[in-house]
């Protein structure tokens, strides 16, 4: 089942060559194809793809750099000016990965950044997005453990086509022409001071003729260093291999697929926003609607206020309108008030020297508050005395002097019903 898609791109050709991997890294030969980008396209189908991308080996260069222990924390801003004098051009053209910094060493990948740019963004227009990208001649397999750069006896060289690709240590190698191949190797040997200490070889090629030609561009103190010769394709590569040190970093390293994610959802969204700006502008409308209503309510409640109570201190109109019902509506216990007259005001008139100011009677509570007036303190008590003669309540409230004259306030209950 293919679970992985791996691109290797030539600049000079600008083709592409493609392969599936299993689960277990593994090539899908069968599935292996090449052309141009809109091949691949038209290959992959519709919808979002990921892919790890080999970049050519003769586009990138690796080297390994030493740094003090106090530069560690800084060595991705420091390292590239270790390079400036040997680097051709301007250091702010090259994008530099960095392998894993160990015992004052690290590797160092760089290449030009504006192809880079220049091949992510194409892949990106078609939905091709690059989780990692390796150098080709570091994916190619080590025969042994990884062991320091120096001292590491084990080379893999592999022909394809007109290139050759070298591997001499776990984090470095390069590619180069064929017509090259043999001074680069001889090269090699000199910087890392083999004279004594030769490397066992690797080859692999696509076919039996790549194999010959391969073995005959090697220097004559290597040809009897060959341990292992295979036919093999471009594909049969070790990628599964941990510490591999991995171009996307920095500007290119894997973010979150913002971008991605808005092209899948942005329909949603906009129909989302569009029903929110909907509702809103529903719900303004009809709060709008409402205080209007709400307004010209209390209006109208206010002019039948006024048309009852007249002028006067206006609070709450509608309850103080409630309140004036409630005190005319009598209650079940309040009883009817012309019985209850009818047993107060003959009293009243009955008793001598006492006049009535004022009269108010509650509904809600069945009693009558009578404002009194007499000659004596004597006269109100000889009425409160007749009244619950006549089985009538009376409770005086209050009393006062004024001149000869008393005034009193009783509260007067339990007339018939």
């Amino acid at each position: 089942m293919a679970n992985q898609l791996v691109l290797y791109v030539n600049r000079a050709q600008d083709q592409f060559r493609w392969c599936w991997l299993d689960s277990e890294s593994r090539p899908l030969l069968d599935s292996s194809a090449s052309g141009d980008l809109e091949t691949l396209v038209n290959t992959l189908g519709e919808g979002h793809h990921s892919a790890w991308l080999l970049v050519p080996g003769n586009q990138v260069v690796t080297r390994e750099l030493e740094y003090a222990e106090a530069e560690k924390k800084h060595l991705r801003k420091l390292l590239p000016f270790q390079l400036e004098e040997s680097v051709i051009g301007d250091i702010d053209q090259f994008h530099f990965a960095l392998g894993q910094p160990k015992d004052g060493r690290v590797i160092t990948a760089y290449m030009e950044s504006a192809w880079l740019h220049e091949l992510f963004g194409r892949l990106s227009e078609h939905h091709i997005e690059i989780q990692h990208a390796w150098p080709l001649p570091l994916a190619l397999p080590l025969p042994k453990e990884p062991q320091p750069a120096e001292s590491y006896p084990y080379w893999t060289l592999q022909l394809e086509g007109d290139v050759l690709m070298v591997r001499y240590a776990p984090n470095l190698g390069f590619s180069v022409e064929r017509e090259q191949a043999r001074m680069s190797l001889q090269m090699l040997l000199t910087a890392q001071n083999r004279v004594d200490n030769l490397p066992h070889l690797s080859l692999r090629a696509a076919t039996d003729a790549d194999l010959v030609a391969l073995e005959s561009l090697l220097p004559e103190e290597l040809k009897d260093r060959v341990d292992e010769q295979a036919v093999v394709q471009l594909w049969q590569l070790d990628l599964h291999q941990t510490g591999l040190l991995d171009l996307c970093q920095g500007e290119f390293s894997q973010r979150l697929p913002v971008e991605r994610w808005w092209r899948d959802w942005q329909g949603v969204v906009a129909a989302a926003a569009a029903c929110l700006v909907l509702y809103i502008g529903a719900t303004v409308y009809e709060v709008k609607t409402l205080e209007a209503e709400n307004i010209e309510l209390r209006r109208n409640i206010e002019q039948v206020y006024r048309g009852v109570a007249g002028q006067g201190n206006l609070v709450d109109a509608e309850r103080q309108l409630k309140q004036r019902l409630s005190e005319l509506q009598p209650t079940a216990s309040g009883g009817r008030v012309t019985p209850f007259l009818g047993d107060v005001f003959p009293v009243l008139a009955g008793t001598d020297g006492v006049t009535v100011s004022a009269v108010s009677y509650s509904a809600r509570s069945g009693e009558l508050s009578l404002n009194i007036r007499a000659q004596t303190f004597n006269a109100i008590e000889t009425l409160r005395s007749q009244m619950q003669e006549q089985g009538l309540e009376a409770q005086l409230l209050s009393s006062s002097s004024q001149g000869d004259a008393y005034n009193a306030r009783l509260k007067v209950g339990g007339g018939r019903s």
